[in-house]
Parts: C-alpha cells; structure tokens; sequence
C-alpha cells in the first residue's frame, strides 16, 4: 500500500510537470507557462482590464517577464536589496481603499482573476523593488529620482505591468516630445534592456502560445 501511494504521488508529480510546460528561455533560466498566467492575472487584476488568457496577451505578459528576469539578474549581480514585506502589506491595504472598500468585493475580484492576496503583495513588492532600482540604477541626478518616483511619503500602489510597457511603447514613438524628469530614467533603461536582450539567448516556445 506504501509503494503504491509513493508511485502515486510520483506519477502525480511528474502529470504536473508535463503540464507546466517552459514558455521562454532566457539564457540559463526558464519561464513557465503557469508562471506566464499568473503575470497576466495580476496585471489585469492591476489593471482593472477584464480578464483575457489568450495567445496574444500571454505573449505580452511573457515579454513582460523576459524583462523581469533580466532586471532581476542585473539585481543579484549588483546584490541589490528588496523592499520589507510590510511594504507590501501597506500597498494592499491601498489599494483595497481605492477600489474594494467592501471587503466582498475584494474577495470577489481575487477569486475572478483566479490569484490569491500572497500572489498579489509578492506582485506589489517585486514592482516596487523594480522602480527604486531602476531609478538608482539609470537615474542621472538624485532630483531626477525623486521627481520620479511613485513612493515618496506614504505606499501607494505601483503602476500596473501593463501600463508599464504601454508606457515603454508611447516612449518609443517617434515625434513624441519627452516628458521631464520620467523619460531620462526609463530611455536609459529602455537601452539597456535592448542592449542585454541582444547579447541573451531568448527562445519563445511557440506551442505556448497557440
């Protein structure tokens, strides 16, 4: 009876691993297809965007965290450090106040865009460790960081994924005219991240996407 629960268990396992297939390689480190959902989740859920899993929004959300990973590599090089978890706590109680002042409905809206309040303040804190590093790492003058910066005086709830590179991609149209004390910071960024996305090997696995 032993044996038979521990094949089980392997056999369970091993279902679950077929199942969460790699989405994207990037360099050594991989990007599964459920860690993809989870990021369209939370974006959306951020984003108040009503919840769409298809093949064009997983590929955005996959590009979205190809940069993440990047960023996150360039953060342990540099042994960057993370933001307390309490942070996190203060941005979810935020936001809760902006937009779920009922506690059903918080709950509700969690349980719609299929995440749980732990996936979201890991989200909210990964957000925030990614705009105060970006602004100490590309920031040209301490001025500039502080005129950029989303967190000065009280948590508030950082900008979503989406807008983020909804943001990136109004930045790199032409005849746009800069917008002070943002763009320095995000075009040095934007450069980088091109700059290391071309010296890394990124394969998308197109049957991820379909």
């Amino acid at each position: 009876m032993r044996a038979f629960s521990t094949a089980l268990i392997f056999a369970i396992a091993a279902d679950a691993a077929v199942l969460d297939r790699v989405a994207v390689v990037v360099g050594d480190d991989v990007i599964t297809e459920s860690e993809v959902q989870q990021e369209l989740r939370l974006d959306e859920f951020m984003s108040s965007q009503p919840l769409d899993l298809g093949p064009a929004q997983r590929r955005d959300a996959a590009d979205h965290l190809v940069d993440q990973q990047l960023i996150r590599h360039e953060m342990e090089i540099s042994h960057y450090p993370a933001p307390k978890p309490a942070e996190a706590d203060a941005m979810v109680q935020t936001l809760r106040r902006q937009r779920y002042p009922i506690e059903a409905e918080y709950r509700s809206a969690l349980e719609k865009y299929g995440i749980t309040e732990d996936q979201l303040k890991e989200h909210l804190l990964w957000q925030l460790t990614v705009l105060r590093f970006t602004d100490e790492r590309f920031a040209t003058s301490t001025s500039q960081a502080a005129d950029r910066s989303e967190f000065g005086g009280p948590p508030q709830v950082p900008r979503s994924a989406s807008a983020a590179r909804q943001g990136s991609a109004e930045r790199t149209a032409p005849a746009t005219a800069p917008q002070p004390g943002e763009t320095a910071v995000d075009q040095q960024m934007d450069s980088w991240l091109k700059e290391v996305r071309s010296s890394t090997h990124i394969e998308f696995k197109k049957e991820a996407f379909q």
